[in-house]
């Protein structure tokens, strides 16, 4: 987290950036910009009307002019209003619009990202990256560039304007305006640091939040929750603070500002007087200077609203910008797309994490329509040889052929067409079991054929059946229940190459008889890889690998390896006289 604080880009970088995706939506820019520039000139205009009511009509006494003045004015008025509904209306769209394309394009980029970049990118941080961070680029927009373009413009016409009238008057407005712009520059350099520090920590939260959110029942069972009230607190004073000292320094110009307001009124008040009273001005133009005073002062007044908004939306554009160049992609250069039949083989595959041997010279052959059993103790290697047929790790040495043809040749999406991964820890969605099965194929028949091949029949008595709404992760089932949907959905693909990964060992025994049915039919003629916690459900498996610190050593068949009376033999008759399983 600490090296990401220290990863900081100029605001050029961020606003070229920002200024893509705007481009793809001239008209709405160009829109945009004509309808914010005609609404502060409309602004600009109506103190110079007020000017020449008095002057032209009021003080000479010319009273059959001043209906047309204010007709003028009124629809000076209506046409301010009208332009500045136009204005929020179309810079909001444009602020969706662009929201929904970067949004859209970050989550294309990340799927394509190998399963390292999610290792080391906690939940949390990803989500905040395309909810919090993306809406406060619609802020920047809408409440920001819109809103800054649109001052910029009022008070470059209110200066031009304010000069034609007294010259003299606007360089003394000048003059008292420039100690707000040392005060800028302090506040701004102030206020990205404590930004940067902002994002930091709700980054943190939310990761936070997260993790203990979903884990609240280790957090119960283990009486963690004070510890974690500590914590939770500890993170939100620390989030508390910066917003105050962001406050703090946002709530300076306020006083500051008014004072100098006030100040100029006196100056005003003083030479214009002076100046009425020598002939140099006229009634008109000290009126129409005071009003002039309030609308250069506001745009001023608001700046510290709006340098937050750009320095939130500038540390938002940083960690999105660092998603963005993250090039850790999936390996996706293979184009061969052949019918799968099932063969798998690895010569001498190892295979490092984060510079750790996870593999070392790993070979083996499975057959089309044999099964393959890989035991080991914990930390052996066995779900990596998973994840690498796969394809979610590609820099591995050493040759992974599937039905002869090297993995990195493969077309990876056909490859997965093709394979079924079915793991201890079931992923199940908030929407019905017909869409968790068929992965929103929506094909009821075929899901309800997979549920009855797998012994899921408890989804048949459920009022709703496979429309039944399931909760978060499947939280209104058994663990057991959840198990057999997570089979169903394996078979529901007719994969060639079915991987299971200790996908009984969290089953009860009477669903466990249910299963070892379903599995024994599922395993038949397809070529199957089994990483089993119960060594018991393996014996019937062609052949045995045995795995530890991710070398091979031993291969066999039950009775071979047990014959050796090697690790295996240890492993089995461990777990068998622990658990009474019959030798």
């Amino acid at each position: 987290m600490e090296q990401e604080l220290e990863r900081k880009r100029k605001d050029s970088q961020l606003l070229l950036f920002f200024w893509r995706y705007l481009k793809r939506y001239p008209l709405h820019l160009t829109v945009c910009i004509l309808t914010i520039l005609f609404a502060s000139l409309t602004n600009v205009a109506l103190p110079y009307l007020f000017k020449l009511g008095i002057d032209q009509y009021i003080v000479p006494g010319n009273f059959q002019g001043v209906p047309l003045v204010a007709s003028l004015i009124l629809g000076f008025a209506v046409l301010s209003f009208l332009l500045g509904w136009g204005r929020a209306l179309i810079s909001n769209s444009l602020g969706q619009k662009l929201m929904w394309r970067m949004r859209s394009d970050l989550m294309e980029h990340l799927l394509s990202l190998s399963i390292r970049f999610y290792n080391q990118n906690p939940v949390g941080k990803i989500i905040t990256r395309l909810t919090n961070d993306i809406q406060n680029l619609n802020e920047l927009l809408t409440a920001g560039i819109s809103a800054l373009i649109a001052d910029a413009a009022m008070l470059l016409g209110i200066l031009a304007v304010m000069f034609i009238m007294d010259w003299r008057l606007t360089l003394i407005t000048m003059l008292v305006a420039m100690p707000i712009a040392f005060m800028l520059q302090y506040v701004g350099i102030r206020m990205r640091i404590i930004f940067r520090r902002v994002r930091k920590i709700v980054a943190e939260m939310n990761i936070y939040l997260q993790e203990n959110l979903s884990g609240f029942q280790i957090i119960k069972a283990f009486n963690r929750e004070e510890r974690n009230r500590e914590e939770f607190r500890e993170i939100n004073q620390r989030f508390l603070q910066e917003n105050l000292r962001a406050f703090r320094l946002r709530t300076l110009f306020y006083p500051s500002i008014n004072f100098l307001k006030q100040f100029s009124r006196a100056v005003i008040l003083l030479y214009g007087g002076w100046a009425l009273y020598q002939g140099y001005s006229t009634m008109g133009v000290l009126v129409a200077f005071f009003l002039y005073l309030d609308m250069f002062f506001e745009p001023i007044a608001d700046f510290s609203d709006k340098y937050s908004i750009f320095q939130t939306a500038f540390a938002s554009l940083e960690k999105i910008m660092d998603f963005f160049e993250e090039d850790d992609r999936e390996y996706r250069e293979g184009r061969l797309r052949i019918p799968i039949k099932g063969e798998v083989e690895f010569r001498n595959v190892s295979f490092s994490y984060n510079g750790t041997p996870v593999l070392r010279n790993v070979s083996f052959h499975v057959s089309p329509g044999e099964s393959l059993a890989i035991v080991g103790p914990t930390g052996a290697g066995k779900t990596t040889i998973l994840n690498l047929l796969l394809g979610f790790w590609w820099d591995y040495q050493g040759e992974i052929l599937v039905d002869g043809v090297e993995l990195r040749s493969h077309d990876l999406q056909n490859l997965r067409e093709k394979m079924s991964l079915v793991l201890q820890d079931v992923t199940l969605f908030r929407d019905t079991i017909l869409n968790n099965i068929t992965l929103w194929e929506r094909d009821e028949e075929r899901a309800r054929e997979a549920s009855l091949y797998v012994n899921a029949r408890f989804v048949e008595e459920l009022p709703e059946r496979y429309q039944t709404m399931l909760a978060p992760n499947g939280a209104n089932l058994s663990a057991g229940q959840r198990q057999l949907l997570s089979f169903a959905r394996a078979i529901y693909r007719h994969p060639s190459i079915l991987l299971l990964d200790e996908a009984t060992s969290n089953i009860d025994s009477d669903t466990e008889k249910l299963i070892q049915e379903a599995v024994a039919k599922i395993m038949e003629g397809r070529t199957s890889i089994v990483i089993a916690h119960r060594l018991s459900t393996i014996r019937s498996a062609t052949k045995i690998l045995v795995l530890e610190g991710g070398q091979v050593v031993e291969e066999g068949t039950h009775e071979s390896l047990m014959e050796k009376r090697g690790l295996y033999y240890l492993l089995y008759t461990t777990q068998a006289t622990s658990m009474e399983i019959p030798q």
